[in-house]
């Protein structure tokens, strides 16, 4: 077995850095070099090659283009659906030769060190459930008019799969072709796992399973795409990707002044701090747009967005107890009730200071939800560092 020695060690950090900016980068796809890993994926799981490749420009135009075509894979039934015969013939052989070469103790900090980290950097899984409540919300004249033009543009491609009226109606329930997509720069996460597994066994050893995997990756060099026995569907990058950098991890989707993903037909999705949220919270938050939000976690982006005290002054929170921060030399605690409609239950929260300063040199004012039953600020504080009252008011200084 194969362990890791303490550079392996140190490049764990790094090589997940890497990887996920090389995801969450905006160059032109190198369309030649992804044709050709496309072609090579196919000939791993021992298909013909299609020879027609369709582009669109969004994931969510390569949802609607399927839709319009009347696409009607399942979900499973990998006869015409090829998605799983391609992850089984390149991502599953390579992870079986991984688990022979490696042992769990390593594959598994591997996977907590670098893949884990790119995952939740990369927001495949939210870029996913904001194509399905768009084709679930709305028909096609609802989207961004470049969609609609880039769908048009690939039908044309798909002769005889259907006419674009199709698509003015709005998706059922029950069709979810589009699901069996690969992720592209999406599906990072396991490329960036594999390749610093195969760095580490190195080049000779990993030259036949290494192939797979470089295969693999040039594939998803570009966005999500839709292998077919008949044609290829395969969408554009974004063109814009707004980011923040996250101490000891890699950066993440975040803007507070517009759109953080943008694609060259004009869909664009607004990320907080790498959480997608709809466009009024960083466009124009408000103290009812907050609590009119059904989903707890935007309702939190919502008010961080508008600003904790104009916040709680704009929702009239009661102020239960304030006092000076031990912890913080300076600056004070504050705890307020919050209405059960706000949190999901009944809670209060903890404003306070940040230890450290920003870029800029202020200190930024959070909130933190503590128990409703806590009534001390400085309890509150000390329950969110698990300490007691007593412990916390000993800190030299919190960060």
């Amino acid at each position: 077995m194969t362990l890791l020695d303490n550079g392996q060690v140190a490049a764990l950090a790094p090589h997940a850095r890497d990887w996920a900016d090389r995801a969450l980068g905006t160059p032109p796809v190198d369309w030649a070099g992804w044709e050709a890993a496309a072609r090579t994926c196919y000939h791993y799981a021992g298909l013909r090659w299609p020879g027609n490749v369709i582009r669109v420009s969004s994931p969510l135009a390569l949802a609607r283009a399927l839709f319009a075509a009347r696409v009607q894979e399942v979900p499973g039934d990998e006869n015409r659906a090829l998605v799983g015969l391609v992850r089984r013939l390149t991502q599953a052989r390579v992870d079986h030769v991984i688990s022979r070469l490696f042992d769990r103790w390593t594959t598994a900090r591997v996977q907590r060190e670098v893949h884990d980290p790119v995952d939740a950097a990369l927001c495949g899984p939210a870029i996913a459930r904001a194509v399905e409540e768009t084709l679930r919300a709305h028909p096609l004249p609802g989207d961004p008019v470049g969609v609609g033009e880039s769908v048009r543009a690939g039908l044309r491609r798909l002769a005889g799969k259907g006419r674009i009226g199709t698509a003015e109606r709005r998706v059922p329930e029950t069709w979810r072709s589009w699901t069996l997509h690969l992720g592209g720069q999406w599906d990072s996460a396991w490329l960036a796992y594999a390749t610093f597994l195969a760095d580490v066994y190195g080049p000779a050893g990993a030259a036949g399973w290494r192939r797979r995997i470089d295969a693999l990756a040039a594939a998803q060099a570009a966005g999500w795409w839709f292998p077919h026995l008949d044609f290829v569907l395969v969408s554009a990058r974004p063109q814009t990707v707004r980011t923040e950098t996250v101490p000891g991890a890699p950066a993440r989707p975040h803007c507070a002044t517009g759109p953080a993903l943008v694609w060259p037909d004009g869909w664009q999705l607004y990320f907080w701090h790498g959480t997608r949220v709809p466009a009024w919270v960083v466009e124009q938050p408000t103290v009812e747009a907050v609590h009119a939000e059904p989903n707890v976690e935007v309702r939190r982006c919502g008010i961080e967005a508008l600003g904790w005290d104009a916040y709680i002054a704009g929702a009239r929170l009661r102020l239960v107890d304030r006092a000076d921060d031990p912890g913080n030399p300076g600056c004070h605690l504050s705890l307020y009730d919050v209405p059960a409609a706000v949190w999901g239950t009944a809670t209060r929260v903890l404003l306070a200071t940040n230890g450290s300063p920003e870029r800029d040199g202020t200190r930024r004012r959070y909130g933190l939800p503590v128990p409703a039953e806590l009534s001390s600020a400085v309890h509150a504080a000390a329950w969110t560092y698990g300490v007691t009252a007593d412990q916390y008011a000993r800190l030299a200084r919190r960060t």
